[in-house]
């Protein structure tokens, strides 16, 4: 209630007392105070013992909401921080996993001289069909159908369609580790969640 945040709590109890006082004051030695004065005191005495016994309720009723309200805010505090140490942990993981993958798709890469030699180059030749083949794949495009395909020679070497193949391959498994560490994340937020 907003005549909480600008009135102290002290005020209300003593608009409390002053109206049980008046009360007492008017049904026992009432006989003192003038008749036309009585109606008042009464009235008076009443409203404010009401008023302040009402407003004090609502200083309990404050009390207890913002103890509560502290509660869960503590509750959802560690709820976050518990949530960022997940991630954290799973960010860290699946980092260190990609690194992994990125090392062998190196390796591997630099393997490529290795098992295509400049002679399997020379005499390996790729066709023009192949490559648009290739490229319509890589974009998840299905090609238009031709007339005739191009079998005509393309500049592209077999160690370049392998050194592409196998990063190709890499993005595949570091997606792989990005989906693993997704789905990670998600469980473990899910057990969070659950109060495991």
């Amino acid at each position: 209630m907003w005549i909480l945040s600008w009135l102290p709590d002290w005020i209300f109890y003593v608009l409390t007392l002053v109206g049980i006082t008046g009360l007492v004051i008017a049904f026992t030695i009432g006989k003192l105070i003038p008749i036309e004065y009585q109606l008042a005191v009464k009235f008076i005495s009443t409203g404010a013992c009401a008023f302040g016994l009402f407003m004090i309720g609502a200083i309990s009723n404050e009390d207890i909401w913002q103890l509560k309200v502290k509660e869960m805010e503590t509750a959802i505090a560690k709820q976050e921080l518990a949530a960022a140490e997940v991630t954290h942990e799973v960010i860290t993981q699946y980092v260190d996993r990609v690194k992994i993958v990125e090392g062998k798709t190196h390796e591997i890469i630099k393997k490529v001289p290795v098992y295509i030699t400049k002679e399997s180059d020379d005499k390996c030749t790729i066709n023009n069909g192949f490559v648009s083949l290739h490229d319509h794949a890589s974009k998840n495009e299905v090609p238009e159908p031709s007339g005739s395909v191009n079998e005509d020679s393309s500049e592209i070497k077999l160690s370049t369609v392998a050194e592409t193949v196998s990063q190709n391959y890499g993005t595949y498994y570091q997606v792989v580790e990005q989906l693993k560490a997704l789905q990670s994340w998600i469980r473990k937020q899910k057990d969070l969640d659950n109060g495991k």
